[in-house]
């Protein structure tokens, strides 16, 4: 098998509180220098991402938002592959003091809401599921994760997952890991990620 794409999860993977070690940086030049295609697959907000690494072109594709929102840096392209945030819910959940983070088609908050959260989820009878990385958790729309939008990165690049290595650390991996021809929990990562992959 010819592994021709490495798919790397960011937080707690290639990064640490957030920042990319230069080493890293220069590591992803590399491997792109022998013709492998790098994608970031992070559950963090797309413009949250951007202010920490700022430019996007070290790698060849971003799925950000847990796999909801995909983007090409070089041209520019981006697409939300999941439906928008549910107004409703971000004003219920800011009506009741649960400090949130609102991307294009995640709210994310602190793992200690979780029970508070799921209750408007259920009141409000939204087709949302709670995804949890590490004390971080993800609200988003059913059937969204990692590996789905991974997924459609590589179809607008003609690649595949049978031809990629990823790499990831926590709970909201498992699906990528499980996804991908091979699939690599860092040993720092959690214990259940390390043994999801093949």
């Amino acid at each position: 098998m010819r592994f021709s794409v490495l798919a790397l999860d960011y937080d707690g993977t290639i990064a640490t509180g957030g920042v990319l070690d230069p080493d890293v940086r220069r590591a992803i030049a590399d491997v792109r220098a022998r013709a492998i295609t790098v994608v970031m697959v992070t559950g963090r907000i797309l413009d949250d991402l951007r202010q920490f690494v700022g430019d996007l072109r070290f790698v060849d594709a971003v799925v950000a938002e847990n796999g909801a929102v995909i983007t090409f840096p070089e041209s520019g392209r981006s697409a939300l592959l999941a439906s928008p945030v549910p107004p409703a819910l971000v004003d219920a959940l800011r009506k009741s003091a649960i400090s949130i983070d609102v991307g294009q088609s995640v709210i994310e908050a602190d793992a200690r809401w979780a029970a508070a959260i799921l209750a408007e989820v259920q009141r409000l009878e939204l087709p949302q599921v709670l995804i949890f990385n590490r004390g971080r958790l993800m609200v988003l729309p059913s059937g969204v994760n990692k590996a789905m939008g991974l997924r459609e990165a590589l179809r607008s690049l003609r690649l595949s997952v049978h031809n990629t290595i990823a790499i990831g650390d926590a709970e909201n991996d498992h699906d990528l890991l499980e996804a991908c021809e091979l699939g690599i929990a860092v040993g720092w990562g959690k214990q259940r990620a390390q043994g999801t992959g093949r």
